[in-house]
């Protein structure tokens, strides 16, 4: 029996790990703890649905919640002290960690104490406007195995220097959910979510772009365009990035006087997926916007430089953290209560990620192959497997 430990320290998070989560957990091999920390150990309802029978949870560390840098800084500490606590518990034979969250880093620096075998997913990525970028570097290089989403994002690994056997191209599990997320029509998520109509609205999420000289800029252009626009409009909570509390408390001041603009902490797999359905495009900074929009043809207006370095598909359009600029383009996307709609789909995945990272999991390499890392010279290539499918 393998004893897998995962983190989770968001609500992004659990959207891309419930699936991989249901499988191991129904993995006969498989013992899975789950460690939920940073956000969660204030809202204790974010992954409530998304935890899997069979599995045994465990909440510790600090929730950094936006804080300002000093104070986040200082609390990350209590992360690394909880993971210790539970790692030296539990004793996992292997611990499953994603992307680049200030709050990840500590957990995962944890690991090194003990030398676990660390596997992780969405490594190899670029966002330039965001430290994000770092620490999503700085944990593939801690790295022995990596579940990456694109083949690019696999190619940039192999370029830092990681042996081509531990890159393996497995896609975004965070499109598994969203594609198994029950449809709802557009009356029913008008219903749900408190809107006039659940057609024709806008998606908006703004994260602080905490590599920039005015982080809050692309939240101060945002607003000011949707103020003209005045158009029906769902904007969601922003990450628990250094200024987040602040934009989160913009947004809600912006959104209460205004009828036609619904502020909503999240809105979780199911709405979430059948607002990416409805509405008329999304405006923001999120990776979401790259990565999974794509999935429902949504136009995307990504604004300022947060996600400058990420693959990124025709229905993704960029601009300048400019209230101008984005009142032009919200112009171009017409008044129809819904702009034309790319091709479904994403450079990302084909909604079959979860199965590929849960069988790698299952069945790792022996412990003294994956523990023993050498820098790699060799120039890789690789494939995905949806490509491959789709040829055959």
């Amino acid at each position: 029996m393998s004893i897998v430990l995962s983190v989770s320290s968001s609500r992004a998070d659990v959207g891309i790990l419930a699936p991989v989560w249901r499988l191991l957990a129904a993995e006969p091999g498989v013992e899975l703890h789950i460690f939920l920390t940073g956000a969660h150990v204030s809202d204790t309802a974010l992954a409530a649905t998304a935890l899997p029978d069979g599995a045994e949870v465990h909440r510790g560390g600090a929730d950094l919640a936006g804080r300002a840098a000093a104070e986040a800084a200082a609390a990350a500490p209590e992360i690394a002290a909880a993971m210790v606590r539970l790692t030296a518990k539990i004793a996992p034979d292997a611990v499953l960690v994603i992307g680049d969250r200030l709050d990840m880093l500590p957990a995962a620096m944890a690991t090194l104490a003990f030398n676990l075998p660390l596997i992780h997913l969405h490594g190899g990525e670029s966002s330039e406007g965001a430290v994000d970028e770092r620490i999503r570097h700085a944990i593939s290089k801690l790295a022995h195995l990596h579940c990456a989403a694109t083949v690019q994002a696999a190619t940039r690994l192999s370029r830092m220097g990681e042996e081509p056997w531990r890159i393996h191209v497995t896609g975004a599990p965070g499109l598994d959910g969203l594609l198994a997320a029950p449809e709802m029509g557009a009356g029913e998520l008008a219903a749900e979510l408190g809107l006039s109509s659940g057609d024709g609205f806008y998606l908006v999420t703004v994260h602080p772009e905490t590599n920039a000289g005015e982080p809050l800029r692309p939240l101060e252009a945002v607003l000011a365009a949707l103020d003209d626009a005045a158009r029906p409009t769902v904007l969601t909570a922003p990450n628990a990035d250094p200024g987040g509390a602040e934009i989160r408390a913009r947004i809600e001041a912006f959104a209460a006087p205004r009828p036609w603009a619904l502020f909503r902490d999240t809105l979780g797999v199911r709405l979430y997926a059948n607002a990416m359905r409805h509405a008329a495009l999304m405006l923001g900074n999120s990776s979401s916007g790259i990565v999974e929009a794509g999935l429902f043809g949504l136009p995307v207006i990504d604004v300022g430089g947060r996600q400058a370095g990420r693959e990124r598909a025709a229905n993704v359009r960029h601009s300048a953290a400019d209230p101008e600029t984005i009142r032009t383009m919200l112009a171009e996307a017409g008044g129809a209560p819904r702009a034309p709609r790319a091709p479904r789909a994403s450079l990302y995945g084909d909604g079959h990620a979860a199965p590929r990272i849960a069988a790698l999991v299952a069945n790792l390499p022996a412990r003294e192959k994956l523990l023993i890392k050498r820098y790699s010279e060799q120039a890789a290539e690789f494939s995905s497997p949806w490509a491959e499918n789709a040829a055959a």
